[in-house]
């Protein structure tokens, strides 16, 4: 069967690093992400990267993720459905920065058409019923204490790159990021959907930004518990030359619903 995840507003990393919260916390983290910054054409990345993403500990279980990069948009595909939120199921979504729009694929010839206004206001109808603040927290984390670049470097995919590492309030624990400054990429929309919905919905304080900014990009990520690595998310192929940039357009025939059919959809399941 394949491995369901829980993906955007009900996913977070917490103190326990398992295999499957970091794996909601890694899509979480590629689907809402950052402030809103600006970046260079010249400086953005075209092309795909695919990670393959389990725990070294067990055996199976492994999700393969391709994220597509064209100039104004950006595709994250999966061989693992990914559960949005109540009433909508996915393993791909095409954000499109030049329709300020999220497109969620939910059936062979069938997709799921959401602006990102839309999203903003269904995290605030959720979060009204949840208790939680509208506002959007400031953040407390301590980056001189608990972020650590180490000077290892390494060759991933050809790209050279740095380790950094996020130390976690356990002492037997820690994140390792090795990160290549050679790739840079616009995140657009999942920089604005993070400031605006998902920071709001993080229990603790996380430092998405050591992952994924405007000035490098993660090649290997991996969780520690008590020296062992419990969780790895790893890039095993880095395209710029031939890769396939018809998937982040809507191909012909494909019917595209809205957000209507989403809020109908949500409210049968929750009967």
């Amino acid at each position: 069967m394949k491995q369901r995840m829980k993906f955007c507003v009900h996913s977070h990393m917490n103190s326990s690093l398992d295999s499957t919260i970091m794996k909601r916390t890694l899509f979480a983290a590629i689907f809402i992400l950052f402030s809103g910054l600006i970046y260079t054409a010249e400086a953005q990345f075209e092309g795909e990267i695919s990670f393959l993403i389990h725990n070294p500990q067990e055996r199976g279980d492994v999700t393969n993720l391709d994220i597509t990069f064209t100039k104004n948009r950006i595709y994250i595909g999966s061989n693992s459905s990914m559960d949005v939120m109540t009433g909508l199921s996915t393993n791909g979504i095409l954000v499109r920065n030049d329709h300020q729009d999220f497109v969620f694929m939910t059936g062979k010839d069938e997709a799921l058409k959401i602006a990102k206004s839309d999203i903003d206001a269904l995290v605030n109808l959720i979060n009204r019923f949840q208790g939680r603040s509208e506002t959007t927290p400031s953040s407390n984390f301590d980056w001189e204490q608990h972020v650590v670049e180490t000077g290892n470097t390494r060759m991933l995919n050809g790209y050279r790159a740095s380790e950094f590492v996020l130390n976690r309030e356990d002492e037997n624990e820690y994140v390792s990021v090795w990160l290549t400054d050679e790739i840079k990429v616009d995140w657009g929309l999942l920089n604005e959907a993070w400031q605006t919905t998902g920071s709001r919905q993080v229990g603790e304080d996380i430092p998405i930004e050591l992952i994924m900014n405007r000035n490098s990009f993660p090649l290997l990520i991996e969780a520690y518990q008590e020296g062992k690595p419990v969780f790895r998310a790893e890039s095993v192929q880095v395209n710029s030359r031939d890769f396939d940039r018809s998937k982040t357009e809507i191909s012909s025939g494909t019917k595209l619903l809205g957000f209507t059919d989403l809020m109908m959809n949500m409210f049968r399941q929750r009967r």
